[in-house]
């Protein structure tokens, strides 16, 4: 897969337009297919556009391809921890601003404060319901000025 080619869910490559590459402002990494699904919906409800990953390297190579100003990312993903791609999406993207959500069925006060640390703006526990995820979402939005499309 080359860097210009950012993975589908499935994991196969497909060559977006740019029409379809500048709608998308939230990438969803999350290696639960149900989750992910959820995530979708709720993005789309919000009014933005969302590409799912389901593994680290998947997400580098999205984030290789696209900017996207908002992440969702989940904590325990097959290949690695959550919080890596939080640090090194925080650094790749210092001017542009990103707005990062972290995910997870970890939410301890200590996992809650490791996500913040790595860059995180906000660290949402899995359990959190639809409303409470919408809400999220649009606050995200709002600090990083998007309109929904």
């Amino acid at each position: 897969m080359s860097d210009a080619t950012p993975p589908t869910r499935s994991g196969a490559s497909s060559q977006p337009s740019a029409a379809a590459t500048s709608s998308l402002d939230v990438l969803i990494i999350d290696d639960d297919e149900l989750t992910s699904a959820r995530l979708e919906i709720l993005v789309e409800a919000c009014g933005h556009g969302a590409l799912s990953v389901a593994s680290v390297d998947e997400a580098r190579q999205a984030m290789k391809a696209i900017y996207f100003p908002i992440l969702i990312v989940d904590r325990m993903l097959g290949d690695g921890d959550g919080i890596d791609l939080c640090r090194e999406y925080r650094k790749r993207h210092p001017q542009n601003g990103v707005y990062i959500i972290i995910l997870s069925a970890l939410d301890s006060a200590a996992d809650v404060n490791a996500g913040m640390i790595a860059g995180a703006d906000d660290y949402v526990s899995k359990r959190s319901t639809d409303p409470q995820l919408i809400q999220r979402l649009r606050k995200a939005a709002a600090a990083m000025k998007l309109t929904p499309k």
